[in-house]
């Protein structure tokens, strides 16, 4: 049973770089860009579960919170499009709760990690404990803003799904082609390989969200100097 739940793990994350990298290079709004995003959306639910749970199971506490988070992003995304703009309804407020308590897990696991010798704890130094941690930890601030604001409108909408959905990506991206690039073939274990699909993937997230923002201030601006007029 176990190494089926492997194989679908690994199936998954197959599946969920696949549809990740095609919503990147093909036109956005159109039939394909919506059925290649469900396709992602179950994948990398499917990823972070199976990954949650394997996890578990093998006793390394940074993998399990890494499933969890895979999961939050993906719902925090989804949810957002779900509802109207400007609003926020009762998922919201228990995805806050959620990413409270995989912060309060990083925090936690990052002091155990200091405790013990070697200063590891499942395989992982506090150093990663404490970047996933504070990564999540700005997540709890935006989510915090996000709510007593009473939800989003426009670019700034968009650009909350858009990174949303692209961090897991690059969390998936860094740990096939980085965390797992022993099992690759020989001649893809250089460097330079190994970090271009990861670099493609964050360069292509702080471009569109730099397009997005220049957009709506531009457009805010159009928008004041007819309002002077």
């Amino acid at each position: 049973m176990f190494s089926s739940l492997l194989i679908f793990h690994i199936f998954s994350g197959a599946v969920a770089l696949l549809a990740g990298y095609s919503v990147i290079v093909i036109k956005k709004g159109g039939t394909a860009h919506k059925y290649l995003g469900r396709s992602y959306v179950i994948a990398m639910l499917a990823l972070g579960l199976t990954g949650t749970f394997i996890a578990v199971s093998r006793e390394v506490p940074l993998s399990i919170l890494n499933g969890l988070v895979l999961c939050y992003f993906v719902l925090s995304a989804l949810n957002l499009m779900w509802q109207p703009p400007g609003n926020t309804n009762v998922w919201d407020k228990i995805l806050f709760a959620f990413v409270l308590l995989i912060t309060s897990g990083f925090a936690w696991f990052a002091y155990q990690a200091s405790e013990v010798e070697g200063g590891q704890l499942g395989g992982f130094g506090i150093q990663a404990y404490l970047v996933f941690g504070s990564v999540m930890l700005f997540c709890c601030i935006g989510d915090a803003g996000y709510l007593k604001r009473g939800g989003l409108n426009g670019k700034s909408r968009l650009v909350r799904h858009f990174w949303r959905m692209f961090f897991p990506l690059l969390m998936s991206t860094a740990a096939f082609f980085l965390g797992q690039a022993r099992h690759l073939p020989e001649v893809l274990q250089n460097i330079g390989y190994l970090l271009a699909p990861v670099v493609f993937v964050l360069g292509t997230m702080i471009y569109w969200i730099i397009k997005l923002r220049t957009n709506a201030l531009a457009h805010e601006s159009v928008s004041h100097h007819h309002a002077e007029q």
